[in-house]
């Protein structure tokens, strides 16, 4: 996971990225990953194919405050699961009163 704690509005995003790689520790190149994400919490984009690296990303976003969790499996059914928290909404505007 690279972000986590998002404001649970809709649109702000933790971002969960997986690597995948071999038995040498040899990236794999190309592969198909599914991610899904359960809890109200949407995937932005619920599939990716791993880069030159072996590492996909995706974005999770919610309007739920709490945890979800994010799983994400490959094409031979190999899957992992992580948990994101989504926290309470937050203003950038400061309220005074006088």
């Amino acid at each position: 996971m690279i972000d986590d704690n998002a404001p649970a509005n809709g649109f702000s995003a933790n971002c969960v990225l997986i690597r995948v790689s071999g038995p040498d520790d040899t990236p794999c190149v190309g592969l198909p990953i599914a991610f899904s994400a359960d809890n109200g919490a949407a995937v932005l984009a619920s599939d990716a194919v791993t880069n030159h690296y072996g590492v996909a990303q995706v974005d999770v976003v919610s309007a739920h405050v709490g945890c979800c969790t994010v799983t994400v499996a490959d094409s031979e059914g190999v899957s992992r699961s992580t948990i994101v928290t989504f926290t309470e909404r937050r203003s950038g505007l400061t309220v005074a009163l006088r």
